[in-house]
C-alpha cells in the first residue's frame, strides 16, 4: 500500500506572506554578511600548507609599493617628464609613449592597470594555484615592458621564500621601462642595491625581435647594451630565436643541477620566453598546466616555420581582448617547460587578471597595499548563500507539504480554523 501523507487543500495567504518575508530576510542577511571570516581563512590557508598566506601576500604588496616609490623618486632625480595623460596617478611606473629603445606598441590601459602593488598578491595566488609552496625552485622570464609586474613577481617570490632563477631582457614596449637612462636592468640593480628587492637576473638579453633587438638601429642596440653593462650582469647574446631559447634553457638547467622547477613564470611578451604575441594568445593569462595541446609530441616536434610565423606576427604587444590568433603553440621557453611537466604562470593581460582578482582597471589614483578582492582567500558569502537557498527551499517544502505529525498538532490547536475547505485532506 502506498504511503499516506497530508496536503492542505489550499495554501493560506499568511503562509505565502511568511515565505516572502523569510526570503527577503535571508537575502538582506546575505548582502550584509562579511565576506571574510578569520577562522575560515586560516583553515583555507592551512589546506594550502601556508597558514600565514594572507600575511605573506600583504608583505609582498608592501614591498612592491616601496619599490614603486623608489623608482618614482629616481625618475624625479633624472628629470623625467611624467605626463598626466599617460600617468594620471603620478606613479612614475609608466614610461614614455616612444623612445629609442621602444620595441613594440603597448596598451596604456594594461600598463596603468599593472601599476598596482596588490598584483604581488595576485602573483602569489597564481603560484599557490600552480602548486608552488614555500622553499620551491621556480624559473622567471621577464622583459622591460611591465616593470610593475616584474616587481610584483619578485616580491611574491621573496615573500614565499622561493628560490628563483631569473633571465630578463632590456627592451620594452610603449609605457614600460623604455626610458634609455632607466631601463629594467637599471631598475633591478637600483632596487637590489637599495635593499628593497633581494633578487637579480642571472643574465640579461637585449630583448625585442628574436630576443636580440633584430631590426633595431645600431644606436638602439648600443643603448640596450649600455643598460646591461650598467647593471653589471652578463649579456645573453644569441644568433636567432632558436638559439635564444636554447641558451635560456641551458641557464635554467645548469642553475638547478639535480633539482626540479615547481613553475615557470613569464612576464610580458618576450619572443624567446613565451613566443611573442602569438604565444601569449595561445597560452592566455594565469596558470597553464602541462596537458592537451602542450604534450611533448605537439611541442618539441614543431617545424621551424612556427618560429617564422611567430616572428611575422610579433608587431603588436598584447591583445586586451584576449582573443586567440593561432591554434597551435609556438616553440619557446614556456612551452618547453610545459612539455617537461612544469606548469607555467603567464603574467600577461593585466586587465583580465585585475578583473578576476577584484583589482581596479586603469586606476587614476595611487593604489595602496591591502586593497582588492585578491586577499579574500575563502569567501564566506558563497557557502552562506548556498545555506540560505537550502533554508528557503526547506521552508517552502514545509509550507506546501508539511509532515503529518505537524498537521495533526496544528489541527488540535485550531490553526486551520473551522472552515472545512481550509482543513488538510488525506492524499494517496
Amino acid at each position: 500500500m502506498k504511503k499516506l501523507y497530508y496536503r492542505p487543500q489550499k495554501i493560506s495567504s499568511g503562509s505565502l506572506l511568511f515565505l516572502a518575508a523569510l526570503s527577503v530576510v535571508v537575502v538582506v542577511a546575505l548582502r550584509n554578511a562579511p565576506s571574510r571570516w578569520g577562522t575560515l581563512e586560516l583553515i583555507a590557508g592551512s589546506a594550502m600548507q601556508i597558514p600565514d598566506v594572507e600575511d605573506r601576500m600583504l608583505r609582498a604588496s608592501e614591498q612592491a609599493a616601496e619599490a614603486f616609490d623608489a623608482i618614482h623618486c629616481k625618475r624625479v632625480v633624472l628629470g623625467h617628464r611624467m605626463l598626466d595623460i599617460h600617468d594620471p596617478a603620478n606613479t612614475g611606473m609608466v614610461g614614455p609613449s616612444m623612445s629609442l629603445v621602444t620595441s613594440l606598441p603597448g596598451h596604456l590601459d594594461a600598463k596603468l592597470t599593472s601599476v598596482n602593488p596588490n598584483f604581488a598578491a595576485v602573483a602569489m595566488r597564481l603560484l599557490i594555484e600552480a602548486g608552488v609552496r614555500p622553499g620551491d625552485r621556480i624559473a622567471i622570464g621577464c622583459t622591460g615592458s611591465f616593470p610593475a609586474l616584474n616587481i610584483a613577481v619578485y616580491s611574491a617570490a621573496e615573500a614565499m621564500d622561493l628560490r628563483p632563477v631569473i633571465i630578463s631582457s632590456a627592451a620594452s614596449s610603449q609605457f614600460g621601462a623604455n626610458s634609455p637612462d632607466l631601463m629594467w636592468p637599471d631598475m633591478e640593480k637600483m632596487l637590489y642595491e637599495q635593499g628593497i628587492l633581494h633578487l637579480r637576473s642571472e643574465m640579461v638579453s637585449r630583448g625585442g625581435f628574436q630576443d636580440r633587438a633584430a631590426g633595431m638601429s645600431d644606436d638602439t642596440r648600443q643603448i640596450l647594451e649600455a643598460s646591461i653593462d650598467r647593471s653589471g650582469l652578463p649579456l645573453m647574446d644569441s644568433a636567432s630565436d632558436d638559439d635564444a631559447i636554447e641558451r635560456r634553457m641551458v641557464v635554467y638547467s645548469q642553475a638547478v643541477e639535480d633539482e626540479t622547477y615547481a613553475a615557470y613564470i613569464n612576464v610580458g611578451g618576450g619572443d624567446a620566453s613565451v613566443g611573442g604575441t602569438v604565444g601569449n594568445d595561445v597560452l592566455g593569462e594565469g596558470v597553464i598546466r602541462p596537458m592537451g595541446a602542450f604534450h611533448p609530441k605537439n611541442l618539441l616536434g614543431l617545424n621551424r616555420s612556427d618560429s617564422a610565423a611567430r616572428n611575422s606576427n610579433a608587431a603588436t604587444e598584447e591583445d586586451p581582448t584576449g582573443e586567440s590568433t593561432s591554434t597551435s603553440a609556438t616553440d619557446c621557453v614556456a612551452t618547453r617547460f610545459l612539455a617537461s611537466g612544469v606548469p607555467v604562470i603567464n603574467m600577461i593581460n593585466a586587465v583580465k587578471l585585475a578583473e578576476q582578482y577584484g583589482l581596479p582597471v586603469a586606476a587614476t589614483e595611487v593604489i595602496r597595499p591591502g586593497q582588492g578582492g585578491v586577499y579574500v582567500i575563502a569567501d564566506t558569502r558563497r557557502p552562506l548563500a548556498i545555506a540560505g537557498i537550502v533554508f528557503i527551499l526547506l521552508s517552502t517544502l514545509l509550507v506546501i507539504r508539511p509532515p503529518a505529525r505537524l498537521v495533526d498538532a496544528a489541527k488540535k490547536r485550531g490553526w486551520f480554523g473551522d472552515d472545512a475547505k481550509a482543513q488538510p485532506q488525506w492524499m494517496v
